[in-house]
């Protein structure tokens, strides 16, 4: 059986650190749009980084719920 600490690291590796350095990236990518690209590329950027964020976000909830879960266990 997995130790339930080790799973975590790699959730948080595999899937949410990962998806975090892609939104910064995109961001960067957009700031960059707004001064030698167009706005609607940097909007497009800026759309796609909170779109990932949100889905980050969401990924953050259901793993603290597992975890409460675990603890009322």
């Amino acid at each position: 059986m997995p130790d339930h600490r080790s799973t975590l690291a790699l959730e948080l590796r595999d899937g949410l650190l990962q998806d975090l350095i892609a939104a910064s990236l995109m961001i960067e990518v957009a700031r960059r749009a707004l001064t030698d690209g167009t706005p609607a590329e940097a909007e497009e950027r800026l759309a796609t980084a909170a779109s990932t964020i949100q889905s980050d976000i969401d990924e953050v909830r259901r793993i603290i719920a597992r975890l409460q879960q675990r603890a009322a266990a």
